[in-house]
């Protein structure tokens, strides 16, 4: 392989890395990447989904609840040795009355074969279009493609208890606690602790293994205000929702701006942006 072919894959590499970064920052739609090629996409299960995979995505259209909000999502992991490695994002989160929501994201990623990069990114779904967006102010173009269709309970092995997705090695003897209610976050919120346990065995372990989700639900604006997802294999995510202002937001948040150019992709297609380095 010649040095610029090699080039290009580290920075492909790279961006698939960039694009689990982002996707966990957020929560998105549960799909299999494309293939590797020159920019970002959006898919697979991440631990943030439970909050925004469900409330904010193709999932779940929720009417008649506007808000704007901040959506901190912070990640601890200790290694081995005691070393410890926090990292943390934001995303801007709006929604309106019909049920369109709108997220702004900003990524400071740094990888060996890029550097530093930064990048902003904003996700527009419209189910009263019946479209889902994916912005690049930075060159400003636009992807559009048709939203998927709602999910039903227990697609994928879906847990309605914390919006994970259940694959082969995830599998394991479920416990769900009710927590009640409290106030998070200046919010009502209803809580509820998932414990999944794997078997002694299951995956090569030689104990049995604890993951925990525990989740906070606002009825009343019918998403999570907070999500902690603990597992001893991957660290602890954290997922807050501050900052919420109630009423609608502009309704240009939801529109692609008219200076942009729009490239239209194929249904069921995960969410990509092309990127060149």
């Amino acid at each position: 392989m010649n040095s610029e072919k090699r080039k290009s894959w580290i920075y492909r590499a790279s961006l698939v890395v960039f694009a689990v970064a982002l996707m966990t920052a957020v929560g998105f739609a549960q799909a299999p990447p494309p293939p590797l090629r020159d920019g970002m996409f959006m898919g697979g299960p991440g631990p943030a989904s439970g909050m925004m995979g469900g409330e904010f995505g193709d999932g779940k259209t929720v009417t008649g609840a506007p808000l704007t909000a901040v959506v901190t999502v912070t990640r601890d992991t200790t290694l081995a040795d005691g070393n410890k490695i926090h990292n943390e994002s934001q995303a801007k989160v709006y929604r309106d009355s019909q049920g369109r929501v709108r997220r702004d994201v900003g990524v400071d990623l740094v990888t060996p074969a890029t550097g530093n990069v930064k990048r902003n990114v904003v996700m527009i779904m419209d189910p009263v279009a019946g479209k889902r967006y994916m912005l690049n102010p930075d060159n400003k173009t636009a992807r559009a493609m048709p939203m998927h269709g709602p999910r039903q309970h227990g697609d994928k092995g879906t847990d309605a208890a914390n919006g994970e997705t259940r694959g082969p090695a995830q599998a394991g003897a479920l416990k769900k606690e009710d927590l009640g209610t409290k106030t998070v976050n200046g919010l009502q919120a209803e809580g509820v602790r998932v414990t999944r346990t794997i078997a002694a065995g299951s995956i090569g372990n030689d104990k049995p293994i604890d993951v925990v989700t525990e989740r906070w639900y606002s009825p009343d604006l019918q998403i999570a205000i907070m999500t902690i997802h603990s597992d001893p294999m991957m660290g602890t995510v954290t997922t807050k929702l501050t900052n919420v202002t109630r009423g609608d937001p502009d309704s240009s948040l939801f529109q692609v701006p008219s200076d942009y150019t729009v490239e239209t992709g194929k249904p069921n297609e995960p969410m990509y942006m092309p990127m060149k380095p």
